[in-house]
């Protein structure tokens, strides 16, 4: 077997011929033999359990802490890179950027440090899965609910990244693990940030220029021309790994040529539909890559995450399927049961910001609204047909025995009839029982009509009030009796 090179810098692996890495221009090392490490221990914290895989930097098994007996992955640095000065800064960089950020899509970093054997090694958080390159190598595209799923994971991952000025540069399926929970759904853990840097506070950018390192396939425009970094470039890469994951072709075609190296500087993405046409895609959702892989970072979104919230929204426009609801379902689920015993904010459960929380109007208080669940809907609507059926049927047979004069029709029919004239029977008397709620019209009596003299005489008593003081008559016994004597 012919001895092979391996890129420091991105792992590709050549033939012994090959001096630098077509990627990146990285001069290759040849790698010494590694001898079996399962078994061992290393640190005097993690024994070896099993061999995992292999990358540029070293090897990556399975360990478990010999006093806490948890589980993690350990990846071993290679001994003939350990006395390269920019190789073992690398590996150091990974350990001290993923070590800052404390987030549900972030592998953890638990150790790291060099043994007495001068073995550099790095202890992380184990994710029993898959990379996402390796699901879409298989599954070559995802359905859009789930990788609207993926993708926004990833956007919360790189948001937390750098809301701690913390740039990956290297942003690519590889770099994307994926573990199934048990209701299905997915969950995100990112990892590698081997080439990760700092960005300077106030500008939030990377202040290296003139040097583009990375993964081209994933780059943005300003990263492959050598200018300056920020948040927006992640943001790019991110938004071709949505496009490769929703429609498993690349946005720009031939994405390794320098044909397409070249349209990523100066043109749009290709269209949805264009690449994918067995889907309907909606307007938002191309707007979204347009806008996310725009040329410019100035018309880009301004943070990772709104491309991710806008990304989902979009997809939620896309004509329902059976998979969408069940897992759109397992995910409201998921979210409740998070935010039921979750006092507060915690980092990586997605809640409304304040601003939001302003521009909602108060409530005093309103009805509950009806949880809208897409699978129950189904099911009662699959339903109905049947009671219709059962209806018809139980009709015709009673209508059919009735007919004859005997036989197992005719008691059928009988049957029926008994127990309609029993459920009649049982609504009728429930209607007698029932209280009388129907609105009482009350009647005006009648009265006799008022004689003339009455009328007369209300009249008059009615001219006498209106008059004023001084000219009404007051009548008292004293006056009648007074002009009784007079007479």
């Amino acid at each position: 077997m012919d001895a092979r090179k391996v890129c420091p810098q991105c792992g590709e692996e050549y033939d012994s011929s090959v001096a630098f890495c077509a990627k990146d221009g990285t001069g290759l090392v040849s790698p010494a033999a590694q001898a079996d490490l399962v078994g061992h221990v290393i640190g005097g914290r993690y024994r070896v359990v099993s061999h995992l895989g292999e990358g540029g930097m070293g090897q990556v098994y399975l360990a478990e802490h010999v006093r806490m007996k948890r589980k993690s992955a350990i990846k071993i640095m290679r001994p003939a890179l350990v006395g390269d000065a920019e190789a073992l800064q690398r590996f150091t960089r990974e350990a001290e950027n993923a070590s800052k950020i404390s987030h549900p899509n972030v592998a953890s970093i638990f150790d790291f440090g060099e043994t007495d054997e001068g073995m550099v090694y790095l202890a992380m958080e184990f994710v029993d899965g898959e990379a996402l390159a390796a699901t879409l190598k298989r599954e070559v595209a995802l359905h859009p609910v789930i990788a609207a799923d993926i993708i926004g994971q990833a956007a919360d991952a790189l948001q937390a990244a750098h809301d701690l000025g913390i740039l990956h540069r290297d942003f690519k399926p590889d770099n994307l693990m994926l573990t199934k929970r048990a209701d299905g759904t997915f969950v995100v853990k990112l990892v590698d940030f081997g080439i990760a840097r700092m960005m300077e506070k106030g500008t939030q950018q990377v202040t290296r220029t003139g040097f583009a390192v990375g993964t081209p396939e994933f780059m943005s425009p300003e990263q492959l021309s050598g200018d300056v970094l920020d948040s927006r470039s992640d943001q790019y890469s991110l938004a071709l790994v949505a496009f490769i994951a929703l429609t498993g072709h690349d946005a720009f075609t031939n994405s390794s040529s320098k044909e397409s190296l070249i349209a990523r500087l100066t043109s749009r993405p290709r269209r949805l539909d264009e690449v994918r046409g067995d889907l309907e895609w909606p307007n938002s959702l191309q707007d979204v890559f347009d806008k996310a892989l725009a040329p410019d970072p100035v018309d880009r979104f301004a943070h990772v995450s709104d491309f991710g919230v806008t990304l989902g929204n979009a997809v939620m426009e896309m004509t329902p399927t059976q998979t969408a609801e069940i897992y759109r379902h397992a995910l409201g689920n998921r979210m409740l049961s998070v935010s039921s015993r979750t006092p507060g904010d915690l980092p990586g459960v997605r809640s409304a910001t304040a601003s939001d929380e302003k521009a909602k109007p108060k409530k005093a208080k309103s009805e509950p609204k009806r949880r809208s669940d897409p699978v129950a809907v189904r099911r009662r609507q699959s339903v109905v047909p049947y009671i219709v059926l059962l209806g018809v049927a139980t009709y015709g047979t009673w209508w059919y025995g009735s007919a004859q004069d005997s036989g197992l029709a005719r008691q059928a029919a009988d049957k029926i009839g008994s127990y309609a004239s029993a459920a009649r029977d049982l609504v009728n008397g429930y209607i007698e029982r029932a209280p009388d709620r129907s609105p009482k019209v009350v009647l005006p009596t009648e009265t006799t009509p008022p004689t003339r003299k009455a009328t007369a005489k209300r009249r008059a008593d009615t001219t006498a009030v209106r008059k004023p003081d001084s000219a009404a008559t007051v009548v008292t016994p004293e006056t009648t009796k007074v002009k009784l004597d007079s007479l």
